[in-house]
């Protein structure tokens, strides 16, 4: 089985962290959206993929190369124009004869994956979608399913009173090649817009997976900030490091010096320091080459790499980009800090504060 992954976005409603870093490589656990995605298709033994995806975002290729290092066989697809969904997923697969799997690619799903396809072929659809059931559907496709949970109805995108139901398309598809055939990878369309809608009404055989599992679509910081956390605290426990330690404090190539406490989960990068009388109060994500200054405290957010958290401070239900600084004695609560801000000795930084990259905070 091929699967095209969907990577086009610019990652827009997760600014201010993709000001400087392309959405597939925020960091989730220390190690980047796309290639936990990967890894998951790869446990499921699909091991040839396409990365639709423009030119914004050519820096993947040059960090996964053809995909022999993660034993996955990788090309690369580009858009000079945006295609959205449908051009892409056209463009890309515009020779194939086999039945092949289309993922976005900022998601974060434990979906079982060779049972989605077993389903597709017992059913011999046209189309599946694994489906997720949420309290909101409004951000997403919602369907309604018939007998032997046939998609009946697909609405992008409603009102949340008027949405039919609470499934929402996950955002993993199953296509037969024939649907290619109604399909332009020549100008911008969306599946979910046309296509998908279009089958349901006609009657063919599109099929909706239900995914009761781990799923979050990372677009937002909120969302992104809850994925670590969750992950971390075991929610879908395939994606935490190798090796994870029974004791929940991972550390072994950080230093954690006397009288510093750790309260788990926690993970540390490599180089990383925890000085004397710092707390780190999990579930902490911190990247490599981070200083968490003495008497300093980190509760509940992620860092990046080479963050530097002064003597004092601390820092709650935060996201702090790479090469952040937060002065000593400051207070940080609830922000976002982009790459290379900062924030002055003894500032009070209040929920919600979003920093662009490379400034200073500065209280108004």
């Amino acid at each position: 089985m091929r699967a095209i992954v969907l990577v086009g976005g610019e990652g827009t409603r997760l600014q201010p962290l993709t000001l400087c870093t392309l959405k597939q490589f925020v960091p989730i656990l220390n190690r980047s959206l796309l290639e936990h995605l990967l890894l998951h298709l790869r446990s499921h033994g699909v091991l040839d993929i396409t990365l639709a995806m423009t030119r914004h975002s050519q820096q993947v290729e040059e960090v996964f190369g053809d995909g022999a290092s993660l034993g996955m066989r990788i090309e690369y697809v580009y858009e000079e124009i945006p295609l959205g969904s449908g051009g892409a997923i056209a463009c890309a697969a515009a020779e194939w004869t086999e039945p092949f799997l289309v993922c976005n690619g900022d998601l974060l799903t434990s979906l079982d994956v060779t049972a989605f396809i077993a389903a597709h072929q017992a059913k011999e659809a046209v189309l599946s979608i694994s489906l997720h059931e949420v309290e909101d559907p409004s951000p997403f496709g919602v369907v309604v399913l018939g007998e032997g949970d046939r998609i009946v109805r697909f609405v992008e995108k409603p009102p949340r009173e008027t949405a039919p139901s609470r499934m929402i398309n996950a955002g993993t598809w199953l296509f037969d090649p024939a649907l290619l055939d109604e399909m332009d990878g020549t100008q911008f369309n969306r599946v979910e817009d046309v296509l998908f809608p279009s089958i349901a009404n006609a009657g063919r055989p599109m099929y909706g997976f239900m995914h009761r599992g781990f799923w979050l679509d990372v677009g937002n910081p909120d969302v992104y900030l809850y994925a670590n956390l969750a992950l971390l605290q075991g929610e879908y426990p395939e994606r935490l490091p190798a090796g994870w330690p029974a004791n929940g404090l991972a550390t072994a190539e950080a230093r954690v010096d006397a009288g510093a406490q750790l309260d788990a989960p926690v993970l540390l990068g490599a180089g990383t320091v925890v000085e004397a009388d710092a707390t780190v109060r999990g579930p902490v994500v911190i990247g490599s080459g981070c200083v968490i200054g003495a008497g300093a405290t980190v509760t509940r957010s992620v860092l990046w790499d080479d963050v530097t958290v002064e003597a004092d401070a601390s820092v709650s239900d935060s996201i702090l980009a790479n090469g952040v600084h937060i002065g000593a004695g400051a207070r940080v609560e609830g922000a976002v800090f982009g790459q290379g801000a900062s924030v002055g000795a003894g500032s009070v930084v209040p929920p919600g504060t979003r920093v662009a990259p490379d400034t200073q905070w500065i209280p108004e």
